[in-house]
């Protein structure tokens, strides 16, 4: 006996799964590794997104667990992202420019040093100065720098600056923190301040105690002459080496009568 075919255009009706702890444990290890719902779905004794949502709905201690696998795959995939960002900013920023008739990029002129140096001023590296299309490359910024004299203590004076920006966005982070934000808002500001000290020490730089002055032997010791009211200097030099200080008695007792 032939088994009848599903009607055209309605597809055939996913058997059920019923929830389990077990079942719920593995579900969240695979969203937590970056699995999505969708493929997550598609898999033999797997829930469709809808009974995923109704589990959610309906076993609160699943619901948190799938709330914090999906709070662990976000993060990998911003960390992830973010690498991936990174890597190829610091390739396009030390990749040497070309401009549209196929030459490399002009030599280094007073107006394009101002545009540099106006963009690290404001906050900006030399490396996402160098990722913009239309500036030369790290590498090309770095070279100017350390070739032109006037260029370098130009790029000091706009990283002197900067320091003070990046002094005002801690001021900022720290008051727009949260609980949720406030470990990476820490990890900021330090990165912050340590950038601005080292950019302008005297003003953002931590102060720490001079040590003592070591002693010179052949330094003679100072010596305190207390000189009393009456006493000459002469005589209160010659007090110095006999302890406390000696009383010299005045040759005539003017007090008393002749």
């Amino acid at each position: 006996m032939s088994s009848q075919s599903p009607p055209l255009g309605r597809p055939d009706r996913r058997p059920s799964v019923r929830y389990t702890p077990a079942l719920g444990k593995l579900i969240c290890e695979k969203i937590a590794g970056g699995q999505s719902e969708a493929s997550l779905g598609r898999e033999p004794g797997m829930p469709s997104v809808q009974a995923i949502y109704k589990w959610r709905a309906r076993e609160p201690g699943f619901a948190a667990a799938y709330e914090a696998a999906r709070d662990q795959a976000r993060r990998g995939r911003v960390a992830k992202d973010r690498a991936e960002d990174e890597d190829r900013r610091w390739r396009r920023a030390l990749r040497p420019r070309k401009d549209q008739r196929g030459g490399r990029v002009p030599t280094y002129t007073d107006e394009l040093g101002g545009v540099i140096l106006r963009r690290i001023a404001g906050g900006e590296t030399v490396l996402s100065v160098g990722a913009d299309p239309d500036m030369p490359c790290a590498a090309t910024i770095y070279h100017w720098i350390r070739a032109d004299d006037g260029f370098h203590d130009a790029y000091l004076k706009a990283k002197a600056v900067a320091a003070d920006i990046f002094a005002d966005a801690m001021l900022e982070i720290a008051l727009e923190s949260t609980e949720t934000t406030a470990r990476a808002d820490a990890l900021r500001i330090k990165t912050l301040r340590w950038t601005a000290s080292m950019l302008a020490p005297k003003k953002y730089g931590v102060r720490r105690p001079l040590p003592p002055e070591e002693e010179d032997p052949d330094k003679p010791p100072w010596v305190v002459v207390v000189q009393e009211f009456g006493m000459t200097e002469d005589e209160a030099l010659a007090t110095i080496g006999r302890g406390p200080l000696a009383k010299v008695e005045p040759e005539t007792d003017w007090w008393s009568t002749p």
